[in-house]
């Protein structure tokens, strides 16, 4: 029998082939890539779709809004300055004060399917602070509802450690509080819209003076619902830093900026510690404030100006350039808002600051549109 030899490739042509296909697989990665942020991108639009529709409900079952900020009823009866919160949301009572506590995100918690959470509060019904009934070992804000969380948050890590005095099961001020976990979401709640601007709009008002509580029903909205934002995705670590929660402080932001992590199930926190926005100034007529804003005035009405004007989403920037008072976008489409008609719109951070503005106020009056 006559063999016949078997024809096989030279050296150069393997190499020739294996270049092919690491030139295809080269241009089928970027083309993954978008896939995928699409996709993402479409569940984070979900997200804020159910949390608007969950405003709506909560509107409709308490008679208003969610407050846009945390709450803690102990600011109310002790703190002259605050802004004393007497809506549906928590107990208008001296002597249950210091343990009545609630957040935005914690009030949708039943209008999401999340009663279980909502109710698993070891002790007094309202002390969000306290631990969990179901495991004392936890906090109820250890637990995130995959609602608040945006599929394609780069954030380093998801929860922080958190420890305060009044937290069992040490006792309180003794020196060794219990570390506890708290996780962290994806999304921020315009304060501006929902809260009470008459002690000023200040950053560090949001935490300690009550002032994202309102009272704001869907009805009250004058601007219009499909013209507000009531919700934008805000990445859950904004700067760099391992940072943590401890006794009324967040710390272990490093870098040139100002951190922060949204810590979605607490109060007794900086803003630094709070998922919010809407209270970030720029003015129209300075450059020097473009890149991070002005977060420390109590309005962001300048000196003959007709409107207020905001910071709008800024160009992503490296963590340790980062501020926590600005959005990021999370994808290279922009920042994704959900308005207060419960529609969700992509919004650039080349916006104009009067077309942002307008749509971060509620009843400013303004005629610019985010379209």
């Amino acid at each position: 029998m006559k063999l016949t030899k078997r024809p096989a490739f030279t050296l150069i042509e393997l190499l020739v082939v294996i270049a092919i296909i690491a030139i295809l697989i080269g241009l089928l990665l970027p083309a993954v890539q978008k896939v995928r942020e699409a996709a993402n991108r479409a569940r984070s639009a979900n997200n804020l779709k159910q949390m608007a529709l969950a405003a709506h409900n909560a509107d409709s079952a308490m008679g208003e809004l969610p407050p846009g900020g945390p709450i803690n009823q102990w600011a109310t009866f002790n703190d002259a300055n605050a802004v004393r919160y007497d809506g549906p949301y928590l107990p208008f009572n001296a002597s249950t004060a210091g343990g009545d506590k609630t957040t935005f995100f914690w009030c949708l918690l039943p209008f999401i399917e999340q009663e279980a959470l909502y109710n698993d509060i070891l002790g007094h019904r309202y002390f969000i602070m306290d631990r969990r009934r179901s495991d004392p070992s936890q906090i109820p804000g250890g637990t995130v509802p995959s609602t608040y969380i945006a599929p394609y948050d780069a954030s380093p890590y998801r929860r922080v450690n958190w420890s305060w005095p009044w937290t069992g099961p040490v006792t309180p001020n003794s020196g060794t509080d219990y570390v506890y976990q708290m996780g962290l979401i994806s999304y921020a709640a315009n304060v501006r819209a929902l809260g009470n601007t008459s002690r000023g709009m200040e950053s560090w008002k949001v935490a300690w003076w009550n002032v994202g509580g309102g009272r704001k029903q869907m009805g009250n909205i004058q601007d219009g619902t499909s013209n507000t934002i009531l919700l934008a995705e805000k990445q859950m670590v904004t700067g760099q830093g391992n940072m943590f929660y401890v006794s009324w402080s967040v710390q272990g932001s490093t870098g040139s900026q100002t951190g922060g992590i949204n810590m979605w199930a607490t109060t007794d926190t900086p803003e630094t510690g709070v998922p919010f926005f809407g209270t970030t100034c720029n003015d129209p007529t300075q450059t020097w404030d473009d890149t991070y804003g002005q977060w420390w005035l109590a309005s962001c009405r300048f000196a003959g100006q007709p409107f207020e004007t905001f910071q709008p989403p800024r160009p992503r920037l490296i963590p340790s350039q980062q501020n926590f008072y600005n959005l990021y976008p999370m994808s290279a489409g922009g920042v994704q808002v959900a308005m207060f008609d419960g529609s969700v719109r992509t919004v650039s951070t080349r916006v104009s600051i009067p077309a942002w503005s307008a749509a971060v106020t509620d009843n400013g009056g303004e005629t610019f549109t985010l379209d």
